[in-house]
């Protein structure tokens, strides 16, 4: 059955300024619009009802992704998903990145959901976060007060809520440069492909000779919030991994298992999403680890 949209007036801005001060005079009433993947499906089926959408595709500059050397990306949070999968620089310098927006649902949606829409969401499932979190990325906000840039771990609150205060808007998302050689992956499982990840993982791995130099590890699905798995890289980083590490690997997974607080739902019980993190995280380390010897 086909699902009409409730009845709202659109509010075109062209600049961030515009959207905050529209934003700020109707407080409750107003959302913001971008890519329409998640907001309109909300508003179909009744979940959401503004009474305004404040449409910020026509800011200039907001989906565009720069680099540079010494600092690393900045990527505007109307950037597509499937531009920043497709884009030789974050292929090249963040790949972890670019395999997540890979499969980050159909080519359809990835070609109208957007990066800040992506976050801005909150939802624990989100596909974008948990690469961000271990490139230890930050959001730029703006406001009718001025602007500020807040650590990604410290941007989602709680499940649908962000730092994000009535008249903000999350304008680019900064990565700092990783490491030299820093190898990472991200892993998703769900009951399709395209489908929201049941359990996702991302992790980079840095050797120094047979001594992990560092370990990043993030999930998502099985916390209110996307997090790093902080207690699993400490049983890992400092280690000697030559030779057999089968057990160092195990007991990594393991952590990351207990760190995670999954709840029960259609997609999944709690203690089959405590198995897929896992699975994905001895996966996730076995793949980088091999990659990193190479």
């Amino acid at each position: 059955m086909l699902l009409g949209l409730p009845k709202f007036d659109y509010v075109a801005t062209k600049t961030v300024e515009e959207a905050c001060s529209f934003l700020a005079a109707h407080p409750g009433e107003a959302q913001v619009l971008a890519g329409g993947t998640d907001l309109l499906v909300k508003m179909k089926h009744k979940k959401m009802l503004p009474s305004y959408l404040v449409n910020i595709k026509d800011i200039p500059h907001l989906n565009d992704i720069c680099y540079d050397e010494g600092t690393g990306a900045r990527i505007g949070a109307l950037t597509t998903i499937q531009a920043i999968r497709r884009s030789p620089l974050i292929m090249k310098k963040f790949p972890v990145l670019s395999q997540a927006a890979g499969v980050l649902g159909t080519a359809h949606v990835r070609n109208l959901a957007t990066l800040g829409g992506n976050l801005c969401n909150a939802s624990p499932a989100s596909e974008c976060a948990a690469p961000l979190l271990i490139l230890e990325a930050r959001a730029r906000i703006v406001g009718l007060k001025g602007e500020r840039t807040v650590p990604l771990e410290a941007f989602f609150l709680k499940p649908g809520k962000s730092v994000l205060e009535q008249d903000e808007l999350l304008t680019e998302i900064e990565i700092p440069n990783l490491p030299l050689r820093m190898e990472g992956v991200h892993l998703k499982y769900g009951t399709r492909r395209v489908d929201v990840a049941i359990v996702g993982m991302s992790l980079v791995l840095g050797l120094d000779g047979d001594t992990c130099r560092d370990i990043r590890i993030a999930l998502s699905s099985v916390g209110p919030t996307p997090f790093r798995a902080r207690k699993a890289e400490q049983v890992l980083r400092g280690q000697k991994l030559g030779g057999v590490v089968e057990d160092l690997l195990t007991r990594t997974a393991q952590a990351a298992a207990e760190e995670s607080v999954p709840i029960n739902d259609l997609r999944g019980t709690a203690d089959y999403r405590k198995e897929l993190v896992r699975s994905l995280v001895r996966q996730g380390l076995e793949c980088a680890l091999t990659k990193a010897r190479s």
